[in-house]
């Protein structure tokens, strides 16, 4: 995996002549290539929320009997086709890039010798010459193989991954409505893992961003807007849509 990324990272360099937006363009391109892998993802979600009244039902009815509750939602998913795991495989093929766009960021952006890199270059004219200086700055950024010292990026990419993981779960408000009719709420399992969901993955996304390297950070945040922008197309503004309500009426107001 490393030695194609790379590959395609020094393609991108040498057409562009900067790395951040090498990795821009990368970035774009791994993501295009894994829309197959991400569309079970977003069909999944798609039906899920076509079922959340009947999800909101079965709460209700057995709001005294959870696992009752479990196995009725279970097997409404099950009738439908859809599996909540679906995620998971897109989750994990995220990771591996991610993993191996860490290794090519720090392999590229080392300064010195040249000759790791050409080695694993497949095309002569990609190759590096010795005295040649690789451009490893960015906007504001000198150095994208170390962290953002000014934690922007991380900053960045919680506040982007916060607005994706609330156009996941467009029915939020409805599954707080339904909790709060069951007591004791917090033994609705489905609520509160997308509260987890909603709020750690953004807190995650600041805390390991601040210690990543930027160019590793700047891959995350292009993919989560990537990523924004698929859930739009496909399922609408999601949880976003009150937010995006409210927005609109006090626009007509002013």
């Amino acid at each position: 995996m490393v030695n194609p990324l790379l590959n395609v990272l020094v393609f991108f360099y040498r057409t562009s002549g900067n790395l951040g937006i090498s990795i821009i363009l990368l970035t774009v391109l791994i993501r295009f290539i894994l829309v197959p892998v991400m569309s079970p993802s977003l069909k999944s979600m798609k039906k899920q929320r076509d079922l959340q009244p009947e999800l909101d039902e079965i709460k209700k009815k057995y709001k005294n009997d959870k696992q009752k509750q479990a196995e009725k939602q279970m097997a409404l998913f099950k009738q439908h086709g859809i599996n909540p795991a679906s995620g998971c495989l897109s989750q994990i093929a995220m990771l591996i890039v991610l993993i191996a766009l860490f290794n090519v960021i720090q392999l590229f952006a080392v300064k010195g010798d040249h000759s790791l890199i050409n080695s694993k270059l497949y095309f002569e004219q990609h190759k590096l010459a010795s005295e040649e200086t690789i451009d490893t700055g960015f906007l504001y950024l000198d150095y994208l193989a170390k962290p953002d010292p000014y934690f922007i990026l991380a900053l960045l990419s919680g506040i982007l991954q916060f607005i994706a993981s609330k156009m996941t779960l467009p029915y939020v408000e409805k599954a707080e409505k339904a909790a709060k009719a069951t007591e004791p709420k917090s033994d609705d399992i489905a609520f509160q893992m997308q509260q987890q969901s909603l709020y750690m993955m953004p807190i995650m996304n600041v805390v390991i961003g601040v210690t990543l390297p930027a160019g590793v950070v700047l891959y995350i945040v292009v993919t989560t807007i990537f990523t924004i922008v698929q859930n739009y197309l496909s399922t609408g503004w999601g949880g976003l849509q009150p937010w995006i309500n409210k927005i609109k009426v006090k626009g007509l107001k002013k």
